[in-house]
């Protein structure tokens, strides 16, 4: 079982940079702990952070802020795609073409 992460993997999990995780220590709401190589973290307080926050559906503010803005490029591609169909099935039906 893993018991510390290193900073740039932890980056990684989080989708985020290191100089976020560089901030979150400096902050204060991340600890490195003392006695490892590098900047190195722990598991624990880790997945402490990760579900501190949660909402109603288990997300985070971070998360609800990806999937809303997820959500809204989705929609906004759906709405384009219709837009296109309606010009395709207006061609098809003879009444585009002049």
């Amino acid at each position: 079982m893993q018991m510390a992460i290193s900073a740039e993997a932890l980056a990684k999990r989080w989708d985020c940079s290191p100089g976020s995780i560089r901030n979150m220590e400096h902050d204060g709401r991340l600890h490195r702990l003392p006695d490892l190589p590098g900047a190195r973290y722990s598991i624990v307080e880790v997945t402490q952070l990760e579900t501190l926050g949660k909402d109603a559906q288990g997300l985070t503010a971070w998360e609800r802020r990806q999937k809303d803005n997820r959500i809204k490029e989705l929609e906004e591609l759906v709405a384009e795609l219709q837009g296109r169909l309606a010009k395709v099935m207006l061609a098809a039906q003879g009444g585009g073409a002049t």
